[in-house]
């Protein structure tokens, strides 16, 4: 319970200094599908977080999902993250907390991947991720390979497409559209 007031006052802290420190805040909707299964889920999630002038973002993730929108059990997560741009490569942290019904833990994930200028506001994105949960009794142990386009609408307003595989404990495939407005 101490690491979800954690997250909870580091949200309130990333979300009142991007305001002021030329943040951003983004909504993600996704769709997956477990490959063993053929069970569908959707995912909602906001990003709130800020970039440096030295190329590290800050943010922080809520998400929820469920079979479907009114329907099943809800899980939801929280995730504090920190990412740091090396030129077009960059290579990030994340430390979350999961919720649902039937369970509760804390885990740490660890991202890399590059970003790649494509056409006239289109940006690539290809990248990978390594999740597990502090205590591996929590069967989170999974790896995610992704493939992402973005398009800048504005100055201020980007949209990006994502598709990703996850294997390990989960299996499945998801599809991600995002909005991100900058402040």
């Amino acid at each position: 319970m101490k690491f979800t007031k954690a997250i909870a006052a580091a949200l309130f802290v990333a979300a009142t200094s991007t305001a002021f420190a030329g943040g951003y805040a983004a909504y993600e909707y996704s769709e997956e599908t477990n490959r063993a299964t053929d069970a569908e889920n959707i995912k909602n999630a906001v990003v709130v977080g800020m970039k440096t002038a030295e190329g590290t973002d800050y943010s922080l993730k809520s998400e929820t999902s469920q079979t479907a929108l009114g329907s099943g059990s809800i899980s939801s997560g929280l995730e504090i993250r920190v990412k740091q741009s090396f030129g077009a490569f960059y290579l990030g942290g994340r430390l979350g907390e999961k919720i649902s019904s039937s369970s509760h833990f804390s885990h740490y994930a660890v991202d890399a991947g590059v970003k790649i200028p494509l056409a006239a506001g289109f940006t690539g994105d290809v990248g990978a991720r390594f999740r597990n949960a502090f205590d591996t009794a929590n069967s989170y142990e999974t790896q995610r390979a992704h493939v992402a386009v973005a398009y800048a609408l504005t100055k201020q307003d980007a949209v990006a497409v994502r598709w990703s595989r996850t294997w390990g404990d989960e299996e499945k495939d998801a599809w991600r559209l995002q909005y991100t407005r900058s402040f």
